[in-house]
């Protein structure tokens, strides 16, 4: 019945998407003027600089300090940064942390420190407290072993939690192939390398990076220079300077040639499909214009051509986008990439690959090209209303190398971009002919299409990887052994759930009981031969009732009910019975697929096919229980996937029933613990 949670859901978000009408673009209008204003600036000392841009709009403001570090490899301790900056804002030497988490909320203030800088912002009167508390906080951070033991396993249990989630594990190796394991952004961080980190190397690391002749203080709001340079002298000022620590940063080369590499998850239900290339680009570089407005153009929304060719067009996702970044020291990635159905993984990457080759070849039309310009004019403009941008502007023409008008020029460097100019840097940044296509999803399902995959008339070559990076073999499917099918294998759970034994079972009630967001979460499942119904209910309170019975399908909120269309009804209703099994197998329509490794146990693959709702149940082969149900939903050709995973079985009134069950909801991991089991319950 969990399909029906995600299955309402998706109907109500394709409801909403389905409303937008993207036929009617903005009209673009001329380049406003741009009034940028520039820094007072000066240096401490000990070599800290200081930046203030005055604004007098709103009686408030913010400091940000920013540290200009280069990367750094941190090896078998890859994680230091990330547990730093996690110690760092929580009180100083002189000030515990509970303390100065309650100064900062009775003042309304808002302080956040990390590894590469801090911020403070806060209402005029209360300024001079505020940037008080960040510099002592920033300069004199008490790391103690309690905080640091807290904050280790805070990022372990995290890294577990996201083992077999299937978007991590692609841009980790992603990054991985792209720069290489000797590169600060190839390694990745895993709990043996964290476990490897003490609270002295946290100290050290903070020693070495945290440096004012390195550092960048850029205050703006409503205060004047007058104010501002005994602040600063006074809270920064005993700051002592020390050489920064570096390290060489290996260079990044392309593959010669395109070529795919296959990152197997078996747990995936869709594959994420990247077309990813290096490119040293910075935001000084003549070129950097021109490349924000063919980024654009391919990938840059929904109304760029892989957005319109993957989804409008081909139905293959729900978004396809590119990016590019910029980096003054070293390589950064090129990236056009989709999260697609299993079945389409070789189309799309095809698509990709095309669409890629074509902004590389051909002009792009004048229309794409000012739709780009004024998109980028509005968000730009937009962003001038916040202070935070300005600040960023001052340390990006000081720490970038960049003219001092490179902002007030912005937009003329934008509206000078022609069609040529996007095709010149594409064939240059956009290299598709040495690129990585990197592929993560389940090889059984996806690899006999995707190895026969051409680009410039020759076959790709695939390369095998696991989700951390280590090639492997070539996945595939274990033989099934002679006499198991289908009916064998629906048959033997049917039997080990024990409902055979009851010669009047009719119903079975389950309550499963957990939390969502930090709210209670009850749910309340009824199975018959003729009917399912659940009943949600967060915090105590009845959110979402949902039914299939004999009569329909419909889905119920407070006064609000959504009939279910027909062909979603008609498959939903062959998994009527006490167990859904019975309803499966009296189907007819199961079929054994082979044998796959799921959550590192062997298990029959069982497939029903459907036109509305398609079932895919995993069932271990050794104990005949079902480990894993995976639900395809088409709704007028768009599709959904869901996943539930079933561990910890247990006996409760005669049956065996899992005690654990754990599918994802909007991002969110739901767990629930089957807390009671009710045989013929009355009505």
């Amino acid at each position: 019945m969990k399909k029906l949670i995600l299955l309402f859901t998706f109907l109500l978000t394709f409801s909403a998407v389905g409303q937008i009408d993207r036929s009617k673009q903005p009209i673009p209008g001329p380049a406003p003027t741009i009034q940028v204003k520039e820094p007072q600036q000066y240096k401490l000392k000990n070599g800290l600089t200081v930046m203030l841009v005055e604004n007098r709009k709103l009686p408030q403001v913010s400091a940000s300090l920013s540290l200009d570090n280069p990367p750094i490899l941190e090896g078998i301790k890859a994680g230091l940064s990330d547990l730093t900056g996690s110690l760092l804002g929580k009180g100083s030497k002189k000030i515990a942390k509970d303390d100065f988490y309650d100064e900062v909320d009775f003042m309304g203030a808002n302080i956040s420190i990390g590894a590469s800088g801090a911020f403070a912002q806060s209402l005029s009167r209360y300024f001079e407290r505020t940037f008080q508390m960040m510099a002592d906080a920033a300069i004199n951070p008490n790391f103690t072993e309690e905080e640091f033991t807290k904050e280790r396993d805070v990022i372990i249990d995290a890294l577990k939690s996201s083992e077999k989630d299937v978007t991590t594990a692609a841009r980790r190796i992603e990054r991985l192939l792209a720069y290489g394991v000797d590169h600060p952004y190839g390694e990745y961080t895993t709990p043996g390398t964290i476990n490897n980190i003490k609270l002295a190397d946290v100290q050290r690391f903070y020693d070495f990076r945290f440096r004012p002749n390195n550092a960048y203080l850029v205050i703006v709001g409503d205060i004047d220079m007058e104010s501002v340079q005994p602040l600063v002298k006074k809270y920064f000022g005993k700051w002592k300077p020390k050489p920064v620590a570096s390290s060489p940063i290996p260079e990044v080369v392309n593959p010669l040639s395109p070529q795919i590499d296959f990152v197997n998850m078996p747990n995936a239900v869709q594959s994420e499909v990247v077309v990813q290339s290096t490119a040293y680009l910075a935001k000084k570089d003549p070129e950097y214009f021109s490349v924000l407005m063919a980024n654009s153009i391919l990938g840059g929304g929904g109304e760029a051509r892989l957005f319109l060719n993957l989804r409008e067009d081909k139905g293959y996702t729900y978004g396809a986008y590119s990016s590019i970044g910029n980096d003054k020291r070293t390589a950064t990635r090129f990236r056009a990439s989709a999260s697609v159905r299993n079945e389409v993984t070789d189309s799309a990457v095809v698509e990709l690959l095309n669409e890629v080759k074509r902004i590389r070849t051909d002009l792009v039309m004048e229309s794409e090209l000012k739709k780009a310009k004024a998109k980028y004019v509005g968000n730009f403009v937009r962003s001038l209303e916040r202070p935070a941008t300005i600040a960023q502007f001052a340390y990006d023409i000081a720490t970038e190398n960049l003219d001092k008008d490179f902002y007030k020029t912005y937009l003329d460097q934008i509206n000078a971009v022609t069609t040529n100019d996007v095709r010149v840097v594409a064939q240059k940044y956009f290299n598709v002919n040495q690129s990585r296509i990197v592929v993560t999803g389940k090889g059984v399902d996806v690899l006999d299409n995707l190895e026969k995959v051409e680009f410039n008339g020759k076959l790709l070559p695939v390369n095998y990887y696991d989700k951390y990076g280590m090639s492997i073999e070539r996945p595939r499917k274990i033989a099934v052994a002679g006499g198991v099918t289908a009916e064998t294998v629906l048959t033997k759970h049917i039997e080990k759930t024990g409902v055979n034994n009851f010669s009047d079972l009719k119903t079975i009630k389950l309550v499963y009981k957990g939390t969502f967001m930090q709210m209670a979460i009850e749910v309340k499942e009824t199975y018959s031969t003729t009917s399912q119904e659940q009943v949600i209910s967060v915090g105590g309170n009845p959110m979402m009732t949902s039914v299939v019975s004999a009569e329909g399908a419909f889905m119920k909120q407070g006064p609000n009910q959504m009939d279910l269309p027909k062909v979603i009804y008609d498959d939903l209703k062959k998994s009527l019975g006490v167990i859904s099994e019975i309803g499966l197998l009296a189907s007819g329509e199961a079929v054994l697929e082979g044998i796959e490794t799921v959550n590192d146990t062997e298990a029959y693959v069982i497939k029903v096919p459907g036109v509305g709702v398609s079932y895919t149940n995993y069932y271990s082969k050794e104990t005949g229980m079902k480990i894993k149900e995976s639900t395809l939903v088409n709704f007028n050709g768009q599709m959904q996937t869901n996943n539930t995973n079933y561990e910890s079985y247990k006996e409760i009134s005669n049956l065996l029933m899992p005690g654990e069950k754990s599918f994802d909801l909007g991002g969110q991991e739901i767990s629930l613990t089957l807390e009671e089991v009710i045989v013929n319950p009355e009505k």
